[in-house]
């Protein structure tokens, strides 16, 4: 029969009580915990068939306008009519499936979310096909690769897209068919004609797939998206139980599952009328006319229209839930709904996994914008951290709306990033998608979300796309509305005080300044996903010359003309206003800005105040101003001398520079004075221990015998924050496993400034000790900074050199300490020829153009004339290019060399160059420092380079096949294309970063120049660097497998190694205080703790208190007991760490204890404290104590045993720290407490 008007349900909506409130959240928790009682139907036709033959066949289901807001009603039984008076006229083009071994076919859609677009997509399903719901938003290239990657045969198009249908069918053969119209099924007559009866098996037709959906494409294609009958259905199950208002189209995967949720729970939803623009008017009439709605589905855009007006937050507010997917709200919008009582609840889940987590809660709690997993969707979630407090969620093979996997594992890594809540558990915020982060340039990763979001909230503003990706800012545009009655300035002075007020709760990096905010006309086109939101990428793709334009132009010059002291105030003030942390007195005229921590971005915003404010008398003021006049006096000449048109310092020529540093550092050096004194050992400096040559050094020092101990200067506010920092930087290269406890014992940290002339930043009792002992110092800091002029690196790095090198001539020995300084080939890079001798070079001039190289090469002269001045032993050790240690193979992965390597994953290709490599491992550069400045050496400057050399092409690429790269090999400027035309989104393709970078080198296809180095002296004192010989296959297969392993591996999720959990295992024999250890520090520091003797089986305990050994089945059984404890303690324990005692004292055993994060969900870090003693009868004593005092199974007896299979760790157990159990109870504990500090970084 024909529709008709019917009144909807006049049952008053009920309010939620607590108790309702209770039971809603529990349900609609989104984990599958409810399941509905009368599933018995197998696919979505079943589903439908079964409410139209139900008790409620005709009561409302779905309102749907005629007209306008003008609504029509439609039941269950209606629909079913629809449905299949459709599927029969569908029939007559799209064969129906009559048996479940019939094929089944892909039919694309393609038209408004309407009515007749809901009767055609069950029509399609009816007949046992798969509807492939198209959007109807994306570009014709689009669309031929969905229909061609889903093999669809079929494509049904409403006539607004029958131009775009007809190309679509022309470019791939698909079949078209005109969308039905209604008047075709929706008859009067009740001898409507039915299908032939089907005989489709229900469990084999659950496999089938009902829907593919699409991903939005804002990274490339759409990818389609394969939902299952059954996966569907389990999803669908999922409900409020309320009558819904819903603004998404069906092509989208939140709009379909609402739908469908209606259905399911047989509660009345209208659609928005898809004839109509989305608008306030619009979506009132519907919420004010019809009083039975109780939730409202909409996207955020919707709801910031809702949110403008008061009568709009009255109707949300009288709603049971206001619900928002699709896209995140943004703050300042969904806080004003909240204040004004609205109860926002948001929803997050994936076209690929379907519903996960809402942010339902009860009314008390304000947190709208962060979402809760429930207690069934738990264990199928993994959060990776990707920053510091920002995690990847990741879904887990097994839940079952998950029908996508990206990951080996058969996970899938949605590449949405959430924050935790700091004190609600299992709550989470969400922060931004990975491919939404724009990485600056400086590597600085800033979220646009927030600051889109705090712009839309102006009603002037209809949308809001920040950007800045490889750029040294951000900046933003900004549409306004068809409300907007402004001008441009107009607008962004309205909107910029709400900006302020982000920028003061944002990162340094992440500041938007005004100047950076541009106004687009309200007609500009862009593409937006079906959800409403801009897609970035193809954004950025066709504004890239608007975007690039912006960072080109210069700001128009200002007026105002400053001389002397007043410039002088100007520019403090206005660095001050930068970087309002800054302490006024600091700031003194010749002060370098940087030595105060001003960073590269807070630089550029400085010379963009100056070029707004004064005048320069047309001038052009160069881009590196700052970095190139790093004070406020070097500032104030350099303008004034721009302005008048004299010659800049700036062109006073940099040897020039150079000469006045050398001259200013190498005077006045005092005399040492002997002190008579017996030798106990060699006493060594180290600066630089946090960086990777530096903490080699420090670990062969202490190996050492001769070497009694190491003091570590590095930049720390504490001399606990400086044993962190040092500890830290053993950790993660794997060497703090090298040491013995008394090796360990050697290093000393010290927090230090060397710029400081007074005693380098140390306290008196310190410096007093160092000029006591100290026999050598190894220099091997430096800031790291290609941006920074000559003169930003005299106050830390030139100064402090001189600083140590004073020091150096102070200490009571007999005669000064040693002293060396790790310089780099840089100094040269610029000789001319092809030869390199062990010699400072014959001109200023050859160091490389950049203020790090000639700062080191200043130092090299200061240092020589040291040397010769005072008669000091003084050397120059100039560096060449340092790889991964060959060991471990551990490289720093964001090195320009690691990137290129990189590109053999993302664009699988590398470039042919004519390269000769002068590699060294870190490590055998380590030791070769170490012999040349405590063994006697011919000459003060040696060059430590590798004098076997490896050619790029003919070595390198072979070897990196073989170690089982895949790769095409290219010449360079093939091969920079490529790399120019990959993924601009560098959490994809890193290797993007440094496009730029890489043109500056290869972007032509000359030949490389080369240079040779004489190492002559230098060989003859350090065997290591005459023995390093050339690139191997062992080598080249440890960084490749280290970088695949840890840097490389799903770079499309992240190339940064998560942050995670601590598990602390204290390990040794039986006696070594495992248990009295543990007790103390985990009470200290609020930690679980696990007693491994607990976990032994009761044959087990028998057997030791028999004194009878255990064998390696009883062993394996217990360890297998502990990391069951302990996965389940992890489970349900929020504490950053929790402590094990265990034996462990196999390498086996600790391998099985290592396993621990491969089967959790989340990430943890294991270490092994080894409480090492080997003194039989001390261990025994301590036992016969125990026994004394307390009943234990563990007897003296059992000692031998176990210092019988006890196995030192390996090389490769960089997870274990060795700690002296000889020593008192108190020292042990001390030592124990100060390394957990060091873990858990208190």
């Amino acid at each position: 029969m024909a529709a008709v008007t019917l009144q909807p349900p006049v049952t008053a909506a009920p309010h939620l009580t607590a108790n309702e409130s209770t039971r809603v959240a529990a349900a609609t928790s989104l984990s599958l915990d409810r399941q509905a009682a009368d599933h018995d139907f197998k696919t979505i036709d079943g589903l439908l068939k079964a409410r139209s033959n139900g008790s409620l066949a005709d009561e409302s289901i779905v309102a749907y306008p005629s007209t306008g807001t003008d609504y029509v009603y439609y039941t269950p039984r209606q629909l079913n009519t629809f449905v299949e008076a459709a599927a029969v006229i569908l029939s007559n083009v799209i064969p129906q499936r009559r048996s479940s071994e019939d094929p089944v076919q892909v039919v694309g859609l393609l038209g408004p979310s309407d009515l007749e677009y809901m009767i055609t997509l069950l029509a399609v399903s009816r007949l046992g096909h798969t509807v492939l719901l198209l959007s109807t938003r994306i570009a014709e290239d689009a669309y031929v690769s969905l229909v061609e990657s889903t093999s669809a045969s079929y494509l049904i198009v409403h006539k607004k897209f029958e131009t775009v249908g007809q190309k679509i069918a022309s470019r791939t053969g698909i079949v078209l068919k005109d969308a039905l119209l209604r008047e075709k099924y929706d008859t009067v007559t009740t001898n409507t004609p039915q299908l032939p009866a089907a005989y489709l098996e229900g469990s084999q037709e659950a496999t089938n797939i009902c829907w593919i959906i699409h991903s939005s494409g804002s990274t490339g294609h759409p990818k389609p998206i394969y939902q299952t009958h059954s996966g569907a259905l389990k999803n669908y199950a999922n409900n409020f139980g309320l009558r819904g208002f819903i603004t998404l189209p069906l092509f989208h995967a939140h709009g379909i599952s609402c739908l469908f949720r209606a259905v399911h729970s047989q509660k009345l939803i209208y659609m928005y009328n898809a004839d109509l623009p989305l608008t306030a008017p619009h979506l009132i009439a519907t919420l004010q006319d019809h009083q039975e709605i109780e939730v409202l589905y909409a996207v955020p855009y919707a709801l910031k229209l809702l949110s403008e007006s008061e009568q709009g937050l009255k109707i949300l507010a009288r709603l049971e839930l206001v619900m928002f997917g699709g896209s995140s709200c943004p703050k300042p919008i969904g806080d004003t709904l909240v204040q004004n009582g609205v109860r926002l609840v948001s929803h997050y889940g994936t076209t690929e996994t379907g519903q996960l987590m809402t942010s339902f809660r009860d009314r008390s709690d304000l947190d709208w914008d962060y979402v809760r997993p429930g207690p069934s969707l738990l264990p199928y979630l993994r959060w990776e951290e990707q920053s510091a407090g920002i995690y990847e969620l990741c879904v887990l093979e097994g839940w079952p709306s998950k029908v996508a996997s990206n990951r080996p594992d058969n996970s899938y890594a949605t590449k949405d990033l959430f924050e935790k809540h700091p004190t609600t558990p299992n709550a989470w915020r969400y922060y931004a998608r990975q491919d939404d982060t724009l990485v600056l340039e400086n590597g600085e990763k800033a979220n646009p979300l927030v600051i889109e979001g705090v712009a839309r909230n102006n009603s002037n503003v209809a949308e809001a796309i920040a950007f800045g990706a490889n750029k040294p800012r951000l900046g933003m545009f900004v549409v306004p509305s068809d409300s907007c009655d402004k001008t441009n300035e107009e607008l962004v002075d309205n909107i910029f005080p709400a900006i302020e007020k982000c920028n003061a709760e944002s990162p340094a990096f992440a500041y938007m300044s005004r100047d950076m905010i541009h106004v687009l006309p309200s007609d500009a086109s862009y593409r937006k996903t079906d959800k409403g939101t801009v897609i970035r990428s193809a954004f950025y793709r066709d504004y890239q010359s608007h975007i690039d334009q912006i960072y080109d132009v210069e700001v128009p010059e200002g007026e105002r003309i400053c001389e002397g002291a007043e410039l002088i105030e100007f520019l403090r003030q206005q660095l001050l206003e930068v970087a309002p942390t800054l302490q006024p007195a600091s700031l003194e005229e010749q002060t370098d800005i940087f030595s105060l921590g001003i960073d590269s971005l807070q630089s550029i915003r400085l010379r963009t105040m100056i070029l707004k404010t004064l005048h320069l008398g047309g001038q052009k003021l160069s881009q590196n101003f700052v970095f190139e006049n790093p004070s406020l006096q070097a500032m104030a000449d350099a303008l004034t001398c721009l302005r008048l048109g004299q010659t800049p310092k700036e062109e006073i020529a940099v040897e020039q520079r150079m000469a006045a540093l050398i001259e200013k550092y190498s005077a006045n050096f005092e005399s040492h004075i002997p002190v008579a004194r017996q030798a106990d050992g060699e006493h060594i400096i180290v600066t630089g221990a946090t960086g990777s040559l530096g903490a080699h050094v420090v670990v062969q020092l202490a190996r050492s015998e001769d070497v009694k101990a190491i003091y570590c200067l590095v930049r720390a506010s504490s001399i606990h924050a400086a044993r962190r920092r040092v500890h830290q930087s053993l950790r993660a290269r794997g060497l703090s496993y090298e040491l013995s406890p008394a090796q360990q014992g050697k290093i000393i940290a010290m927090p230090a400034d060397l710029g400081n002339k007074a005693r380098m930043g140390l306290e008196e009792s310190s410096y007093a000790t160092l000029v006591d002992s100290v026999t050598g110092v190894m220099h091997c800091a430096w800031s790291v900074n290609f941006n920074w002029a000559l003169e930003s690196f005299e106050g830390s790095c030139i100064a402090g050199t001189r600083n140590l090198l004073d020091f150096c001539l102070r200490v009571r020995q007999p005669v000064p300490a040693r002293f060396s300084f790790c310089s780099s080939v840089s100094t040269v890079a610029r000789t001319p020829g092809h030869w390199v001798p062990e010699a400072l070079p014959d001109s200023l001039s050859y160091a490389q153009n950049m203020g790090y190289a000639q700062s080191k090469l200043v130092t090299e002269h200061i240092i020589n004339r040291a040397a010769h001045q005072t008669g000091m032993t003084a050397r120059v050790l100039r560096v060449g290019q340092i790889i991964a240690d060959t060991t471990r193979g551990i490289w720093n992965d964001t090195e320009a060399i690691p990137m290129i390597l990189q590109c053999a994953e993302t664009i699988h290709a590398l470039p042919k160059l004519e390269d000769l490599l002068s590699w060294t491992p870190v490590d055998v550069i380590a030791s070769s420092v170490i012999d040349l400045t405590l063994a006697p050496v011919a000459g003060e400057v040696l060059n430590v380079t590798n004098s076997t050399l490896s050619h790029w092409t003919h070595d390198l690429l072979p070897l990196l096949k073989q170690a089982g790269l895949d790769f095409e090999e290219l010449s360079q400027r093939e091969w920079l294309n490529r790399l120019r035309d990959s993924n601009q989104d560098p959490n994809v393709n890193p290797p993007i970063k440094l496009v730029e970078f890489f043109a500056s080198k290869y972007d032509h296809e000359n030949p490389s120049r080369v240079l040779l180095y004489d190492t002559k002296n230098a060989q003859a004192a350090a065997p290591s660097l005459r023995q390093a010989g050339g690139l191997t296959l062992d080598l080249v297969t440890r960084f490749i497998n280290y970088f695949r392993r840890e840097c490389w591996a799903g770079s499309a999720v992240s190339s940064i190694t998560p942050k995670c959990r601590e598990v602390i295992f204290l390990t040794g024999v039986c006696g070594c205080g495992k248990s009295t250890a543990a007790k103390v520090f985990t009470k200290q520091f609020d930690i679980p703790v696990i007693e491994g003797d607990d976990m032994h089986s009761h044959l087990a305990r028998e057997k030791m208190a028999n004194g009878i050994p255990l064998e390696d089945s009883d062993r394996c059984d217990w360890i297998a007991h502990i990391r069951g404890a302990l996965m389940d303690r992890l489970q349900h324990s929020t504490a950053p760490a929790i402590a094990v005692t265990c034996s462990a004292l196999r390498t086996v055993y600790r391998d099985e204890l290592r396993r621990l994060p491969q089967l959790l969900n989340f990430p943890v870090m294991v270490t092994f404290l080894c409480l090492s003693i080997e003194n039989e009868a001390q261990l025994k004593e301590r036992l016969i104590s125990r026994s004394a005092n307390e009943a234990h199974y563990m007897q003296s007896t059992m000692v031998e045993s176990q210092l019988a299979i006890q196995e030192p760790p390996s090389n490769l157990e960089s997870d274990v720290v060795a700690l002296d159990a000889t020593r008192s109870k108190e020292e042990v504990l001390r030592a124990v407490e100060d390394t957990v500090r060091l873990i858990l970084d208190l």
